[in-house]
């Protein structure tokens, strides 16, 4: 049996070991912004005619126009409005890339404002992502997240469950694993005492 868990938690972590280096590097990079992160500023620009259906609710129009033009991402709902002539303007957001849209409603055509990210910023974007409008990737990197959130806690434990079966090291395992709950125990009192 031990031999058994102690070979999962081995090639287990094997297995998970890509994702939690992108988890760790895009949660220092959503802690400390720095200016090599950012995007591109020269978008390239393109248009498109479409069949465009006037709605008056903003975000259903702007998912159908998403939809028709085949482009991945979430519709930027604070960057959506409309002129006074009754074009709709929005952003989409995706790992990658974003997009400004814009509809010419009088020539049934959108004008498209396209700008590529850089390699870091869509390290970032993984962080914790599991799903993404018209993606075929995304649910398998969240299923990817699953499986590895679910063997972190497997090997929390089995790293326990090992730790007390072996006769070595007891005295420094066991102030590593106090001192280990004391800080995460005292920071999370924290968190919720102090916001």
């Amino acid at each position: 049996m031990r031999r058994w868990i102690l070979k999962i938690h081995l090639y287990g972590g094997l297995l998970c070991a890509p994702y939690l280096i992108i988890f760790g590097i895009s949660a220092f990079l959503f802690n400390h912004p720095f200016a090599w992160v950012s995007p591109a500023p020269a978008p390239l620009e393109w248009q498109q005619t479409i069949s465009i259906e006037p709605v008056t609710d903003n975000a259903t129009m702007a998912k159908s126009i998403r939809d028709s033009l085949g482009l991945m991402g979430w519709p930027v709902v604070r960057q959506t409005k409309r002129d006074a002539s009754g074009d709709l303007h929005f952003d989409i957001e995706r790992p990658g890339k974003s997009y400004t849209v814009h509809t010419l409603l009088g020539e049934g055509k959108v004008r498209v404002e396209e700008r590529r990210k850089g390699f870091w910023q869509v390290i970032k974007s993984l962080h914790a992502l599991d799903q993404l409008p018209n993606s075929q990737f995304v649910p398998w990197w969240g299923a990817y997240t699953e499986v590895c959130i679910g063997f972190m806690l497997f090997a929390g434990i089995s790293g326990v469950y090992l730790w007390v079966m072996t006769r070595r090291e007891r005295v420094i395992g066991m102030v590593a694993l106090c001192t280990a709950v004391l800080l995460s125990s005292g920071l999370m009192l924290y968190v919720i005492l102090r916001g």
